[in-house]
């Protein structure tokens, strides 16, 4: 009786800790969208046992609350759509592997919300456009918090490809897999390039200008590029998934 007693608490105590170990996985791997309304828009991606949460949110008309949170650092944007200003608000750096996690999350949502930027809510389009401005965040540099302003304005730069002056420098900038000036095509564009082999969604914006082809040149900041990530109107269209635009 005895020994029937301990073979029957073993395996309860089996049993126990598996359940108990299930409990513990509460996300899967890959990309997971955990809510979309009209003011909240709440999405994460796993991978390798970490994990990014973004969570975008209206807390009043036309001002967009965006958070990035790795659990460290949380990375945070404040998009007043009223008076045309942004705040860049991190509480820390960007590593490699996280980097990573913003690429999954960017083609996650890519696959979700719609291609065309007019047919996007509001808060559709701010998780595109700032999901893809984490994109170029700089990984493993100190961050400080900054804000920008739209009015201080941006210059669009021509869709077709070819040589163009870029703010005091040429370079070749404009649509298409080709145009890369040796590197990732779509020189110019507020969002995700488009490499040779591999040619994403319309994610982001389909704004081309100075700062942005700047940036893609290395001859411009990350934070320069900031309001036209954020603000820039869509200059060029999007011919449509799995083409070079």
């Amino acid at each position: 009786m005895k020994k029937l007693f301990l073979c029957c608490f073993a395996l309860t105590m089996v049993l126990g800790c598996s359940n108990e170990k299930a409990g513990q996985v509460d996300e899967a791997e890959g990309f997971t969208l955990l809510q979309r309304d009209a003011t909240t828009l709440e999405a994460s991606y796993r991978s390798g046992g970490s994990s990014v949460r973004a969570m975008v949110t209206e807390s009043s008309p036309n001002i967009i609350e965006v958070t990035y949170d790795f659990g460290q650092p949380i990375i945070g944007f404040r998009i007043d759509y009223n008076q045309g200003v942004g705040r860049f608000m991190p509480n820390g750096a960007l590593d490699a592997a996280q980097a990573r996690l913003i690429n999954g999350l960017a083609e996650g949502l890519g696959k979700i919300v719609p291609e065309q930027d007019t047919q996007r809510t509001r808060i559709e389009d701010t998780a595109m456009r700032q999901t893809s401005f984490m994109q170029i965040v700089p990984v493993g540099e100190a961050l400080s918090p900054y804000e920008y302003v739209a009015e201080r304005g941006w210059t669009h730069i021509s869709c077709t490809c070819g040589q163009q002056n870029i703010g005091g420098y040429t370079r070749q900038a404009g649509r298409g897999c080709s145009c890369n000036g040796g590197d990732n095509g779509c020189k110019g564009r507020c969002g995700q390039g488009c490499g040779i082999t591999s040619t994403p969604a319309c994610v982001g914006s389909t704004a081309y200008t100075q700062d942005c082809a700047k940036h893609d040149y290395g001859l411009g900041s990350f934070a320069a590029a900031s309001d036209d990530y954020s603000f820039a109107s869509n200059n060029c269209s999007c011919s449509g998934v799995g083409t070079c635009y």
